[in-house]
C-alpha cells in the first residue's frame, strides 16, 4: 500500500471535508456560548440541535440535503418538546417515550436519508430524558434545540454552496477510485495461483462498491446540471460531466472484458502471457488512481504510467501463437486472449481521454452526451408518500418489526439506566439506538465494532489524560478527535468510535478535571447498551433470506430487459418488409400485454423481430447522429437486395467511422473496439451509447445486481440456520455477472451484423431466443428441460457452422468474419450462463 497516496486521498476526500464542516458547525455555537456568554448549558443545548442535524449531512445533492436537514430539525424539535413536557412525571414520561420511540423508528419506511433522520430525532429525544422541565422550560429547551438545528442546516448549506464544484469533484474521484479497484480485482484472475472462487468473491465486492459510488456521483452530477436547450455548458461543468460519463463507460468496459478464465488458465497457465495481462491491468488501475487524485486536488494528472512494454509483449506473444497455428488448433482460447488484448488496449485509450479532461488549459464546452430531459430517468425520485407509514403497520413489514425492537430496547435501556448509579444514564439508551439496525447482521457487526472502538478510545484517553497536563493541548486533541470521528464514520466505523469516545471523554474531563469516573461509566454504558441491542435484535427477526426472493426476480427481470434493450430486436436485413411489419405488430401488441406480443412474435417466424419489445430496435434509429443522417445503418437499399452492392451498410459505416471517432466513446463502443470489431460494429456501438433506454437498462442491471449481492453478504453474517440456498445464490451472482458482461460486449456486434447483407445469422437469433427463454423461465422458477443440454449442443454446432460458412464465402469481408467469430464465442458464453441462472433459480425457493 502506498501510504502517502492514501493520506492525500483522505485529506482531499469528501469524508475529511465533511468532518471539518461538521466539527466546526457543531462546536462554533457551543464555543460562542461558553466564551462570550459564559453559559455552558445553553451552548450544549444548541449543540444538541446541531448534532442532530449533522447526522443527515451526508454526501448528496444540495437541494435534498437542505430539505432533509430541515425536516430532521423540525421533527426533532417536536420530539424534544413532547419529551421535555413529559419529564415532569414518571408515568407521563413512559407514556410519551414509548409511542414516540415507535413512531420515530418507523419513519425509516420512507428510505433515502430517513433512517438518519430517525436516529437524529431519537437522539434529540434521548438527551432530554434526564431533565425535569416545566412546560415553559420544555418549550424553551426545544426552541434552543431548534435554533441549533437551523444554525447547522444553513451553515452546511452555505458551505456546500461555496464548495459545490469541490463536492462534485470528490464524488467523481471516489467513483474513479472504485473503478480502479474493480480493475485491480479483475487482474487477479490472470494470476494462475489465485483461487477463482476467491477472485469472484472479491470482484463482486468491488462491483458493489463501484455501483454505489457511481450512483452517488450520478445523483450529484446530474442534479447539478442546468437546464439547457443545447448540449453546451461552461468549461468547468462540462469537464466534470464528461469525466462522469467517461468513468461510467470505463467501468462498463471493464465489466464487458470478462472471458472464460478456466479456459485461458488451462491453455496459457504456464506462459508469461497471463503475467503480462495481470501487470497491464494493475498498471492501468494505478493510472486511474492518479487521475482520481488529480480530480480530488483539482490539478492536471501527472505523467501517465507507461504500459507500452506490456502491450508490445502481449502483441508479440499473440503473433507467436498465430505462427504456431493456435487459431486453428484452439480457436476458442485464441479468440479469448486476443479479445482481452484489444479490450485492454482500448481501455488505455479511454484512460488517456480522462487524463486530458483533467487539464486546466482544456476549454471544453461540448459534452460527451446530449443533455436533455431524458437524463432525469437516471435519477431516482425522492418524493415521500405520506401515507406509506400506515401501510407498514403490520408484522409483515420489516420496518414495523424494527420499530418494535427499538421501542422495547429503549424502554429496557431507560429502565436499567435509572437503576444503575450512573452520571449519564441516557448513554445506555443512546448506545442501544446507535447499534440497533433494521437487519440482524448489521446490528451484530455494529455491536462488535462499537465495543472494540469504545475500549480502544477509553484506554487511549486515560493514557492521554495521565501524560498530558496542558489543557490547551488537550483541547486541540479533542477537536482533532471530533473531526476524525465524523470523517471516518462512513467507511471505518470502528476507528470513528475510537475518536468519538476520545473527544466526548476529553470534553467532560476539561469541564470537570480530576475525575476518571466518567471513563469507566462510558465503558459500562457501552457494554450494557450493546448487550441490550444484540438481545433485542433476536426479537421479531426478519431474516435477510425473506427479502431475497424479490431481489432475485428483480435481477433476472433487469437482465432480460438489458438483453432486450441492447438492440437485439432487429430483424435480419434480408427479411425486409416482413420484419418491419412484424415489428409494428409487436409494438401494437405490446400495448395489450406481453402475452399477446409473444403470440405475434411466435407467428412471425424466423424473419421477425427477436424480442417482444417495440423499443428494443430503436437504439440506432434514435441516436442523434442517426436523426441527422450521419450514421447510415438504416435498412438496405434496392441495389443491396438485388445483390449489386453486397454490404452498403458496412461501406457507409466505414465512411463515417472517422467522423464518429471524434464523438464520445461509450462502454459499448469500447467493448466493440476492444474486441477487435469492425468499423461497422464501432459505429453501431456509438449509436447504441446514444440510446438512453439502453443506458437506463444497463444501470438497472447493475443496481439490481448490487442489491442482491449486498443482501447475500448480509445473510452470510446471520446465524447458519437462517442462511438459505447459499451455494445456489452465490453461483447465481457469478453467472449473472458473466451474462451481463457478455451482453455488454456482444450488443454492438449484433447491431452492426443485423444491418449487413450477404449472410444469415439465424443461429445467433436462435441462440438469443433460447437465452431470453431461459431468463423468462428462471423468473418463473422452471427447471431446464431434459433435452436442454442437447439443444445447447445443437445451438453451439449451429454457431460454429455459421462461422465456417462465413469464412468460405468470398463476398463477406474479413472484418465481418472476425465479428462473427467474436459474436459466436460470446453467444456460447451467454448461453451457458443463462442455463446456469435458470438452473439455480429453479432450486431457489424464497418468499417473493
Amino acid at each position: 500500500m502506498r501510504y502517502s497516496l492514501e493520506i492525500r486521498k483522505f485529506i482531499y476526500s469528501q469524508y475529511f471535508f465533511g468532518g471539518l464542516r461538521i466539527a466546526f458547525g457543531v462546536s462554533l455555537p457551543a464555543v460562542l456560548m461558553l466564551t462570550v456568554f459564559h453559559n455552558r448549558e445553553l451552548g450544549f443545548t444548541i449543540a444538541t440541535g446541531a448534532l442532530g442535524a449533522c447526522v443527515v449531512d451526508m454526501p448528496g445533492p444540495l437541494k435534498y440535503k437542505h430539505n432533509e436537514m430541515l425536516a430532521c430539525t423540525v421533527i426533532g424539535f417536536f420530539a424534544a418538546l413532547a419529551t421535555g413536557i413529559a419529564t415532569a412525571n414518571v408515568l407521563t414520561l413512559w407514556l410519551t417515550v414509548v409511542p414516540l420511540t415507535f413512531v420515530l423508528s418507523l419513519i425509516v419506511v420512507y428510505g433515502n436519508r430517513w433512517p438518519q433522520i430517525s436516529f437524529a430525532t431519537l437522539f434529540m429525544m434521548i438527551v432530554t430524558l434526564e431533565e425535569h422541565f416545566t412546560p415553559m422550560q420544555a418549550l424553551v429547551n426545544a426552541a434552543w434545540i431548534l435554533v441549533g438545528g437551523l444554525w447547522y442546516t444553513y451553515w452546511a448549506t452555505l458551505v456546500s454552496h461555496w464548495q459545490v464544484y469541490r463536492i462534485e469533484q470528490q464524488a467523481l474521484a471516489e467513483s474513479i477510485f472504485s473503478c480502479g479497484e474493480y480493475l485491480m480485482a479483475r487482474a487477479d484472475f490472470y494470476d494462475a495461483d489465485a483461487d477463482l472462487d476467491e477472485c469472484y468473491r472479491k470482484l463482486i465486492e468491488k462491483q458493489i462498491a463501484a455501483v454505489e459510488r457511481q450512483d452517488a456521483a450520478r445523483d450529484i452530477v446530474l442534479r447539478n446540471l442546468p437546464k439547457l436547450q443545447k448540449g453546451k455548458l461552461d468549461a468547468r461543468r462540462a469537464k466534470l460531466f464528461n469525466l462522469f460519463i467517461n468513468v461510467v463507460d470505463l467501468h462498463e468496459f471493464f465489466v464487458g472484458a470478462h472471458t472464460d478464465y478456466p479456459l485461458v488458465r488451462g491453455e496459457f497457465g504456464g506462459s508469461d502471457l497471463l503475467i503480462f495481462y495481470r501487470d497491464l491491468m494493475r498498471k492501468a488501475a494505478l493510472d486511474l488512481e492518479e487521475i482520481g487524485l488529480a480530480v480530488l486536488q483539482n490539478q492536471p494528472a501527472r505523467a501517465k504510467i507507461s504500459v507500452k512494454a506490456e502491450l508490445r509483449a502481449i502483441e508479440y506473444e499473440l503473433e507467436l501463437m498465430r505462427k504456431h497455428g493456435l487459431p486453428g488448433k484452439n480457436p476458442e482460447a485464441y479468440a479469448a486472449v486476443a479479445a482481452v488484448f484489444r479490450r485492454l488496449w482500448s481501455a488505455t485509450r479511454l484512460i488517456d481521454r480522462m487524463r486530458r479532461h483533467t487539464r486546466q488549459d482544456v476549454d471544453v464546452t461540448e459534452t460527451e452526451m446530449r443533455i436533455d430531459n431524458a437524463l432525469s430517468r437516471f435519477i431516482s425520485s425522492r418524493r415521500v408518500p405520506p401515507m406509506q407509514i400506515f401501510s407498514n403497520l403490520t408484522m409483515a413489514s420489516p420496518s414495523f418489526r424494527h420499530a418494535l425492537r427499538v421501542t422495547i430496547a429503549v424502554g429496557a435501556g431507560f429502565w436499567l439506566g435509572r437503576l444503575l448509579p450512573l452520571t449519564n444514564a441516557y448513554w445506555i439508551v443512546m448506545t442501544t439506538v446507535i447499534i440497533l439496525k433494521p437487519g440482524y447482521s448489521l446490528t451484530k457487526q455494529r455491536n462488535t465494532q462499537r465495543i472494540i472502538g469504545t475500549a480502544i478510545g477509553c484506554a487511549a484517553t486515560v493514557a492521554l489524560i495521565l501524560l498530558v497536563k496542558e489543557p490547551h493541548l488537550l483541547l486541540i486533541v479533542m477537536f482533532a478527535s471530533m473531526v476524525m470521528s465524523y470523517s471516518l464514520l462512513l467507511f471505518n466505523y470502528t476507528a470513528s468510535v475510537v475518536f468519538t469516545s476520545s473527544f466526548v471523554l476529553l470534553m467532560f474531563h476539561l469541564l470537570a478535571p480530576g475525575s476518571l469516573r466518567l471513563i469507566g461509566e462510558r465503558a459500562i454504558d457501552t457494554v450494557v447498551g450493546s448487550a441490550i441491542a444484540i438481545a433485542a435484535s433476536h426479537l421479531f427477526p426478519y431474516w435477510e433470506y425473506r427479502l431475497m426472493g424479490k431481489l432475485v426476480n428483480d435481477m433476472i427481470a433487469a437482465m432480460r430487459n438489458y438483453l432486450e434493450a441492447s438492440g437485439w430486436g432487429h430483424a435480419k436485413a434480408s427479411a425486409g418488409a416482413k420484419a418491419a411489419k412484424t415489428a409494428t405488430d409487436i409494438a401494437r401488441a405490446q400495448a395489450k400485454g406481453e402475452a399477446v406480443a409473444n403470440q405475434v412474435l411466435a407467428e412471425a417466424g424466423s424473419g421477425a423481430a427477436l424480442f417482444a419489445d417495440s423499443n428494443a430496435r430503436a437504439a440506432v434509429a434514435s441516436a442523434p447522429e442517426a436523426q441527422s443522417g450521419d450514421v447510415a445503418v438504416a435498412a438496405p437499399s434496392k441495389e443491396t437486395a438485388s445483390g449489386v452492392e453486397p454490404a452498403p451498410a458496412l461501406k457507409s459505416a466505414n465512411a463515417t467511422a472517422a467522423k464518429l471517432s471524434s464523438v464520445a466513446v461509450g462502454e459499448s463502443t469500447a467493448a466493440a473496439t476492444g474486441a477487435g470489431a469492425s468499423a461497422a460494429a464501432t459505429v453501431a456501438a456509438t449509436a447504441l451509447d446514444r440510446n438512453y433506454r439502453y443506458r437506463l437498462a444497463r444501470k438497472n442491471v447493475h443496481v439490481a445486481f448490487a442489491n442482491l449481492a449486498q443482501a447475500f453478504q448480509r445473510m452470510m453474517l446471520e446465524p447458519k440456520a437462517q442462511q438459505k440456498f447459499v451455494a445456489e445464490l452465490n453461483d447465481l451472482l457469478v453467472q449473472s455477472h458473466v451474462l451481463a458482461s457478455q451482453i455488454t460486449a456482444a450488443a454492438p456486434l449484433l447491431q452492426s451484423l443485423a444491418n449487413v447483407e450477404g449472410y444469415a445469422i439465424a443461429p445467433v437469433e436462435r441462440t438469443l431466443a433460447v437465452i431470453r427463454e431461459d431468463l423468462v423461465e428462471a423468473q418463473a422458477g422452471a427447471a431446464p428441460s431434459e433435452d436442454h443440454g442437447e439443444r445447447m449442443k445443437e445451438l453451439t454446432r449451429g454457431l460454429d457452422s455459421m462461422v465456417v460458412a462465413a469464412e468460405r464465402a468470398n463476398q463477406i469481408p474479413g472484418d465481418v468474419v472476425h465479428d462473427l467469430k467474436l459474436l459466436a464465442h460470446q453467444c456460447k458464453q451467454m448461453l451457458a450462463a443463462s442455463m446456469l441462472i435458470r438452473k439455480d433459480a429453479s432450486v431457489i425457493r424464497l418468499p417473493a
